[in-house]
């Protein structure tokens, strides 16, 4: 797969989790993206972090795998515990974990808490991807 094609396999698939508002990598804020920051409401925000790419193999063609990382930053009330942030991240990791679409998959997600981030309390999800 190409770097492009994961893009959209990635993007297509956390679109279709309807958890909170999602801010994609270099696209412009959607409305509903912008109404949930100005409310202070849950929201999240997809980055594509691509790692190493090596050949698994050499025959008529040389056969390339891709690695990286599905990051989505999640951001929820200050103030008001972390339950809700960890609600959204269980649903997000419970919709990425293990995912196939063509040759690219996912695998375990894991969690980070960043604690109280510009008037959000935010932790970030991390799941590992692989294609080929």
């Amino acid at each position: 797969m190409t770097f492009e094609e994961i893009r959209a396999a990635v993007e297509v698939h956390v679109a279709a989790w309807t958890g909170a508002p999602i801010a994609f990598d270099g696209v412009p804020l959607s409305q509903d993206v912008i109404d949930a920051q100005e409310a202070r409401n849950p929201w999240v925000r997809l980055t594509i972090q691509h790692g190493d790419s090596f050949t698994a193999g050499i025959g008529a063609n040389p056969c390339v795998r891709r690695t990286g990382l599905i990051m989505v930053q999640i951001f929820t009330a200050r103030d008001v515990g972390s339950r809700s942030a960890m609600l959204l991240a269980d649903s997000l990791a419970q919709h990425l974990e293990y995912y196939r679409s063509g040759e690219l998959e996912t695998l375990a997600a894991s969690v980070n808490r960043v604690g109280p981030s510009e008037g959000y309390y935010q932790v970030n999800l991390t799941v590992p991807f692989r294609a080929g």
